[in-house]
């Protein structure tokens, strides 16, 4: 009895599921993010009063037009590059306030506008979100 149950409510679900509008549209994805990842999270040393401290950071791009996700991917290497100089160079003792992540996010910010400018011709992003940000 269990088994004509869920074969039937299967049948249904399989037939009605193209009526919603959220998998007919292919996973209800029906626009570009305008937020890039740099996935996986980074992680830098940083120093500690003589001590070497590891900051692990997720980092989201806002990007001003969704379609230059493609350009920001090509050059997500240098983007790494250009972070991992800037995060590395600071001090955890800089980094642990409020103010001093507030700083970073937009030193981080001016920095990647400055490489994709360089490269592509427009800064492409409008903001760097820090999404996780932990020092051991």
């Amino acid at each position: 009895m269990k088994t004509i149950l869920i074969s039937k409510l299967t049948i249904l679900l399989l037939f009605f599921t193209p009526l919603n509008p959220v998998f007919a549209a292919g996973g209800g994805s029906s626009s570009v993010s305008k937020y890039f990842s740099l996935h996986p999270p980074m992680v830098v040393n940083v120093s500690d009063k003589g001590k070497v401290r590891h900051l692990q950071i997720g980092i989201q791009l806002r990007l001003d037009d969704p379609n230059d996700t493609d350009s920001v991917q090509e050059h997500k290497p240098a983007i790494q590059h250009e972070l991992v100089m800037l995060l590395s160079g600071h001090e955890a003792k800089d980094v642990r306030s409020n103010t001093g992540k507030e700083k970073l996010r937009k030193d981080a910010t001016t920095v990647i506008q400055k490489l994709l400018t360089e490269n592509i011709g427009k800064p492409t992003i409008n903001a760097v979100y820090f999404t996780t940000f932990v020092i051991q």
